[in-house]
């Protein structure tokens, strides 16, 4: 835990916020910083890192102190919205030395985590340090591949990345700013509640929301790795076949929405798909694996349930006032990675969405004679599809057909 009390001397603050200690002499003299006689807080580190970060974007000094005292910028709040650090015991070179041949993995940790390189110099908040070395030691555990830890830190930081901005510029969006508030006519406090209760609660959330994708995930896999061992070792009998599936769900005319209604409104649209995708989706099972801008790829642990689920979804598009929609999908084996889907299945698929039109769901001749019933679905004849050497029989899914997703 941090320690809000603690005092910190030129040389400490200086250390800790990363900055020479002259500019902490200058931030003084400006009044943006004012000690007691005992010397710093930990406050103080966020406010030269604030002002540090709008020096380097060419707000001097100068301008600085003139915005705080003559147009109220409530320097002092803002930086008080983001968790002090804690103590700094070592620098990142110590770190990395202290690491041993992991330490050599650092740089490129914190790169993929999306964080600028420390110098060596630079003091490592004690929390941070340990943090990572936790981070390290549990992936090191898992393999120790160098490469192993970077992809680890890639996946969190780009997912956090991501978060991060788009919670940030919804915020800003919707006037959730001090400076749009306080041109609403808010007074000082009223304008920055909002960024007083967002970070707490944003970081509350998103530890509930891990806590549940974790358990969720690490159940099903339990599930699934006993569902193969019972049944590999002959005290179960294996399910018949309904191989998982993939999907891709476009909205047709997206590159021309985007030309005459402009990128603002063709970003609504992805963001409504996206929401109606999920929902939809995982009614049936199945999960969207990532939005496409014009589309979503999602995934089935059942053929079946993929087939009704997508039949649902291309007709729900048109009532959420999108644009009609058009979907392909193929059965079978493919890798998960990182988060994301690999394989034959996921390619064919791609290749018979594009190659369905506005309302038509496409699929494999074969997985339809396989899966579903005869009235289900129309031969659609032969396609020939980029990638692929040989054409393609292809059938076109009726709509109004109820599909049995727990016959298996």
């Amino acid at each position: 835990m941090a320690d809000s009390a603690r005092v910190l001397t030129q040389l400490d603050l200086a250390r800790e916020a990363d900055v020479p200690p002259p500019y902490v002499d200058e931030l003084v003299a400006a009044r943006i910083l004012r000690p007691d006689g005992s010397g710093f807080g930990a406050a103080d580190i966020s406010r030269v890192r604030l002002a540090r970060a709008l020096l380097d974007d060419g707000i001097t000094t100068d301008d600085l102190r003139w915005a705080i005292e003559t147009m109220g910028l409530p320097i002092d709040q803002v930086a008080d919205t983001f968790t002090l650090p804690s103590r700094s015991d070592h620098t990142f070179g110590e770190l990395m030395a202290a690491l041993g041949p992991r330490g050599e993995q650092l740089p490129a940790v914190y790169a993929a985590f999306g964080l600028a390189v420390p110098p060596l110099d630079a003091a490592v908040p004690a929390d941070e340090e340990a943090l990572v070395t936790r981070f390290l030691d549990v992936w090191s555990m898992v393999d120790d591949s160098p490469d192993v830890a970077v992809r680890a830190a890639h996946i969190i930081g780009d997912g956090m990345r991501r978060i991060t901005a788009a919670t940030l510029d919804l915020f800003d969006e919707r006037g959730g700013s001090p400076p749009d508030r306080l041109r609403r006519g808010m007074n000082r406090e009223e304008s920055m509640r909002p960024s007083f209760v967002l970070p707490p609660v944003q970081k509350d959330v998103l530890a509930w929301l891990d806590t549940r994708h974790t358990e969720h995930e690490v159940f099903e896999r339990i599930v699934n790795h006993m569902e193969g061992m019972v049944t590999s070792g002959g005290r179960a009998a294996p399910r018949s076949v309904d191989p998982p599936a993939i999907a891709f769900v476009d909205l047709a005319g997206y590159t021309e929405l985007t030309a005459t209604r402009g990128d603002e409104r063709a970003a609504e649209f992805a963001t409504t798909l996206s929401a109606l995708a999920s929902r939809v989706v995982a009614a049936h099972g199945g999960r969207v694996v990532k939005e496409l801008g014009d589309g979503v790829l999602v995934r089935f642990g059942s053929a079946r349930e993929a087939v009704a689920g997508v039949l649902e979804l291309v007709g729900a598009i048109p009532d959420a006032g999108l644009p009609g929609a058009h979907a392909g999908i193929a059965a079978g084996r493919f890798v998960v990675r990182d988060g994301d889907v690999y394989g034959h299945t996921v390619n064919l698929a791609s290749r018979i969405a594009a190659r369905a039109v506005e309302g038509e769901v496409l699929l494999p001749l074969s997985d339809a004679v396989a899966l579903l019933p005869s009235d289900a679905w129309t031969d659609a004849g032969e396609a020939t599809l980029k990638g692929l050497a040989d054409p393609v029989a292809v059938a076109r899914l009726r709509t109004g057909v109820e599909i049995d997703a727990s016959r298996r």
